[in-house]
């Protein structure tokens, strides 16, 4: 049996496009075969049950960089969450630099009002302007996201303290300048959390044990005698290709990533993942 995971932004859904038809394909083909396709992302649980109502597909999904798993037909699980006391710790220090960030929970997505970050949306809509029609089109979905999507609290933490029933999955923030995102990476660094990129101008900040690689090692407890496969292309993907048998980047991952992959593919826009599934895994098994 062969498991194929895979990120979604950048490497199965190129940004604010449509799934490349290869790639959906490519996933039903592999169902058939009886392999496996699972979903490894930072997107929270609803985020991936959209993509997968949008899509027709139901697989598996790791999501919220390994704090989650959701397997088709039964209730979500998680695992090595955030406690509000790092969360005490490290909102302060971002909220003294101005930055944009939310919470992923258990229930919901927290962040503060909208209108507090208007300056900082309009600095990120001005650092995407090299993506023209694309980086337009994504901020007008990041904008529509925390205005209707997240709930909208003056205190993160003292709501968390009231809800003792929610678990912190992940801090996400989006910053224009990447000298801040390199302050705050050096600011944050401690053994209680783990930051890195994930998206474009987007960092990170996770529990240490929180990770793409071991989430799929654990997933892969349940299962003997598989060849295990992983697609990405940033940063938050290195953990996934340092478990699976066969790491794939596809063309427009970073330099990182293709240095560490085994193999590559063509770009996510250009349906990398389902081309390379077609011509690499199900070709060899027919």
């Amino acid at each position: 049996m062969n498991i194929i995971f895979s990120d979604i932004d950048g490497t199965f859904q190129d940004l604010g496009a449509d799934v490349a038809q290869i790639n959906i394909d490519a996933v039903e083909a592999l169902q058939k075969n009886q392999d496996k396709f699972v979903f490894v992302t930072g997107r929270g649980l609803e985020m991936v049950e959209e993509l997968q109502e949008g899509s027709g597909l139901a697989c598996d999904a790791i999501f919220a960089n390994g704090a989650g798993l959701k397997k088709v037909g039964q209730v979500a699980t998680y695992q090595n969450c955030l406690s509000i006391d790092t969360l005490e710790r490290i909102l302060p220090i971002i909220d003294a630099e101005n930055i944009l960030y939310f919470v992923h929970t258990t229930h919901e997505v927290l962040m503060h009002p909208v209108k507090q970050y208007n300056e900082n949306l309009q600095n990120l809509r001005e650092s995407l302007t090299y993506m023209g029609e694309q980086g337009i089109s994504l901020m007008d979905y990041k904008t529509n996201y925390f205005e209707e999507s997240c709930y909208h609290v003056t205190d993160i933490v003292a709501f968390l303290r009231e809800h003792p029933d929610r678990d912190i999955l992940k801090v996400e923030l989006m910053e224009a300048s990447d000298t801040k995102h390199q302050l705050l990476r050096e600011k944050l660094k401690s053994s209680s959390v783990t930051v890195f990129t994930s998206f474009v101008k987007t960092l990170e900040i996770v529990h240490p044990l929180s990770s793409k690689g071991s989430a799929i090692q654990n997933y892969l407890k349940d299962y003997t005698d598989v060849t295990s496969f992983g697609f990405g292309d940033g940063e938050n993907d290195l953990p996934m290709f340092e478990v699976v048998d066969v790491a794939v980047a596809v063309e427009n991952a970073t330099e990182h990533i293709k240095q560490s992959s085994h193999h590559q593919t063509v770009s996510c826009q250009e349906g990398g993942v389902g081309k390379f599934i077609f011509e690499n895994i199900l070709l060899h098994e027919q």
